[in-house]
């Protein structure tokens, strides 16, 4: 996505000053003005927490403690709500913010909510449905909800992939789908990463298993994307390390290190990452764990602070806590240890930094306290039995925690040891535990928490707090004269990736930044430029001199790269076209052996070959992988709820003496239709696990036959109409619909795919294989 930049000719920069005046220089002048490009450090309101481990991402709240006891018949207690989750609360602007689960049976869901921080009333919600995930029940609202103190805006990553943006008062400002644009992955145990703000920039990351396209060699991975926090483009996209170990849920954190401005990213891979904030590139690679890492860290300054509790890369212990000094190069596993205490399992519960003390809590959790510098034990203190939230710590030691099993803890840190100053057990009526998974948020002298079914607000009425401002971060160093050579000038363009309708153009920013990820500056050519500067590949289109791009006005699928080189120096762009409706393909003109270009969910799953005659999707059973398996392929960005999918399918039975034959369907604005192989039905549904909606027909269908199935959604009278038929090809379409599903919380948008399952595959033999042909996506009459 990045690449490196010498020797400039026939470019000229554009600089913009702080009051929005642009100004164009001679790119000679460069090495002058790249010095003089500062990043701006929006400023956090003071006593808010406006992400879920604070406003330093530590954990530590600056405030003196107010709250040291509480009784729910009214001590402390300045409000209690019905709003339950899993996740964190952030306080920003007098509001508390969370994501949580709502309603039940088909309109199971999850919603954004904003709290009054005084009064605990709902201001406003956003409701939204969850699809295309294996995730459970109760593992909804598993992320927190990150806020923006510059704009006041509010960041949410819903279990059905979806990255929302909203001002302060709920109003949509942007959204992706990550699931169905970007291919996010997504298990059944609810791993989901919650965004992180710096700067002009949300980050989000995700794991994708063979679902993204035109990956290369690297067919699943970890990928940090980061987005203009205003318009959701996305200004870069990194992946910097190998296969993932399984899916993770750390959040990276950002910190300035010898100058520069960081991201500390733990990896799906067991790896830790450092990487440029502002262009995601790899600076560093500490090797940590065998399996992915799920703990978010800590950082002071260079100094990050990380632990698991899975087998270490080195020794026989499971388990450890590590202080990695992150101002290194390339491999640091060696040289960047400042200090390790192996044998610790703190692989759920982010590490908190507070007072020179780095707080960590095992799986089983037991609570320790290390000195930050040395790592030297100070005290641990058993909590209860299980832990998955993460500690909170004020400026004078007092320690809010929840343990899974319903245990509201308030302790405090004296010095050799903890007290316990408070404790709370919470059961519901029946006797069963209310669990606590998620952390507590402190701010201006409150502690809000919440329980699977409850939000808890505990202060003092009438009790003035201190203002407790964070100290900034370490001031950015310049490129100076001396540095070595190494230190030269790289730049990207934006956006990093795209999706455009045919005809349709976009104009590339190409962005200048100095060897530490500075400057900013935007690159433009000039009238003596050279035409071979600009490259495209794959995607059909043009490119002009200025960087504006115009996709081909022919109604096909494309997908490839935009490229600007200088001297022997580039950076790169993704580009796919998709269709508008209506969509009529064949595959007749696509190349055998490939992919049909820019689908989402077909990479390394499929293959465009010949069968009977023409030009067909073959699904593989090549592997028993269950990411394999299943293929989710999605032809393009989600559209409105009222369309029709229809294509031709086929299921080849596994050859042996057992024969064995695949799932195959079609999916529709988050609906899957599904032909059962062994159970011979049609089946409705949407987010399957549950399932929250679903309708099963008898249908007889035969291996080695081509049938033609159509799967139409239409939106009546606020509910979902969702249809099916499924006949031989070739004979004549059914008047009525086999199979009618009424969804009371429909899906409004969705992108048009298609559905497999490839069954009786083994380490030694291919199972069923699966055919598709005459992919067509239309608006409904």
């Amino acid at each position: 996505m990045v690449g490196r930049i010498a020797g400039f000719k026939g470019l000229q920069t554009t600089l913009r000053g702080g009051e929005g005046r642009v100004a164009c220089i001679p790119l000679m002048l460069l090495a002058l003005t790249l010095s003089a490009l500062l990043g701006c450090q929006a400023g956090q309101p003071r006593n808010e927490w406006p992400s879920w481990r604070g406003p330093e991402q530590t954990g530590l709240s600056r405030e003196q403690a107010v709250v040291t006891s509480w009784s729910e018949e009214g001590k402390n207690l300045l409000w209690k709500v019905p709003v339950g989750g899993r996740s964190t609360p952030i306080v920003m602007n007098g509001r508390v913010y969370a994501i949580t689960p709502v309603g039940e049976g088909s309109c199971l869901q999850e919603r954004v909510i904003c709290l009054d921080a005084d009064s605990g009333k709902t201001i406003w919600e956003h409701r939204f449905n969850v699809f295309h995930t294996d995730i459970v029940e109760n593992r909804l609202g598993w992320t927190s909800v990150a806020g923006d103190p510059e704009t006041g805006n509010v960041y949410a990553h819903g279990t059905g992939g979806e990255l929302f943006a909203f001002d302060r008062d709920g109003k949509l400002l942007w959204s992706w789908s990550l699931t169905e644009e970007l291919g996010r992955s997504s298990g059944y145990g609810g791993r989901l990463h919650t965004p992180v703000i710096d700067e002009d920039r949300v980050i989000i990351s995700f794991t994708y298993i063979l679902t993204q396209w035109g990956t290369g060699p690297k067919k699943a991975g970890h990928r940090y994307y980061a987005f203009d926090k205003r318009t959701g483009e996305i200004v870069w996209w990194a992946q910097p390390g190998g296969r993932p170990k399984n899916t993770t849920y750390s959040t990276p954190i950002v910190s300035v290190v010898d100058g520069k401005r960081m991201l500390f990213a733990p990896n799906a891979d067991g790896n830790v990452y450092g990487l440029l904030a502002r262009t995601g590139e790899k600076v560093w690679t500490y090797r940590f764990s065998r399996a992915g890492l799920n703990a978010t860290g800590v950082a002071d300054g260079k100094y990050f602070y990380v632990s698991h509790s899975e087998e270490n890369v080195t020794g026989t212990e499971m388990g450890s806590l590590v202080c990695i000094d992150g101002s290194g190069e390339g491999d640091i596993t060696e040289t960047g240890e400042v200090w390790r205490v192996d044998g610790i399992k703190a692989g759920y519960s982010s590490l908190a930094l507070a007072n020179g003390r780095v707080y960590a809590v095992e799986n089983g959790a037991t609570m320790h306290a290390f000195d930050a510098r040395t790592g030297e034990k100070r005290w641990e203190y058993d909590l209860g039995r299980a832990m998955k939230g993460s500690p909170t710590v004020t400026a004078d030691g007092v320690i809010y925690v929840g343990e899974v099993n319903g245990i509201f803890h308030i302790l405090r840190d004296v010095g050799d040891r903890c007290v316990s100053l408070d404790v709370k057990e919470f059961t519901r009526p029946d006797g069963l535990i209310v669990e606590i998974q998620g952390s507590p948020a402190v701010a201006d002298g409150r502690v809000y928490f919440m329980t699977r079914y409850d939000t808890y607000c505990l202060g003092s009425r009438g009790t003035q707090v201190a203002l407790a401002s964070a100290p900034p971060m370490d001031v950015e160093r310049e490129v100076a004269e001396g540095d070595p050579p190494s230190m030269k000038p790289y730049f990207q363009l934006i956006p990093a990736e795209v999706t455009l309708a045919p005809g349709e153009q976009i104009k590339f920013q190409a962005l200048l930044f100095n060897d530490r990820g500075r400057g900013s500056t935007k690159v433009c050519m000039d009238d003596n430029a050279s035409a071979r500067a600009w490259q495209v590949k794959g995607v059909a289109g043009q490119i002009g001199l200025d960087g504006t791009f115009r996709a081909s006005p022919a109604n096909l699928f494309s997908a490839g790269t935009v490229t600007v080189k200088i001297a022997q120096q580039e950076a790169t762009a993704r580009v796919r076209i998709s269709p508008t409706l209506p969509i009529r393909e064949s595959f007749d003109t696509m190349p055998i052996g490939k992919q049909p270009p820019g689908w989402i969910g077909l990479d390394a799953k499929t293959k465009l070959v010949k069968k009977d005659g023409s030009v067909v999707l073959h699904k593989l059973a090549t592997s028993p992988s269950a990411k394999f398996a299943r293929m989710r392929a999605y032809s393009g960005p989600p559209l409105e709820t009222g369309y029709t999918v229809q294509a031709d399918l086929l299921a080849s039975p596994k050859e042996g003496r057992r024969p064995t034959l695949s799932d195959m369907g079609l999916i529709n604005s988050r609906y899957v239709m599904i032909l059962l192989a062994k159970e011979k039905k049609i089946r409705l549904g949407s987010w399957m696990p549950i399932p929250r909606v679903q309708q099963d027909v008898a249908f007889d269908w035969e291996p080695n036959v081509w049938y033609t199935a159509k799967l139409r959604v239409d939106i009546e009278n606020g509910q979902g109409l969702i249809r099916a038929k499924v006949w031989r090809r070739g004979e004549n379409e059914p008047a009525g619909w086999q199979a009618e599903l009424v969804d009371p919380c429909p899906n409004l948008r969705g992108s048009p795919g298609l559905y497999a399952y490839s069954k009786g595959t083994s380490a030694k033999r291919h199972g069923s294989s699966v055919f598709f042909d005459n992919y067509q996506v239309t608006r409904n009459d």
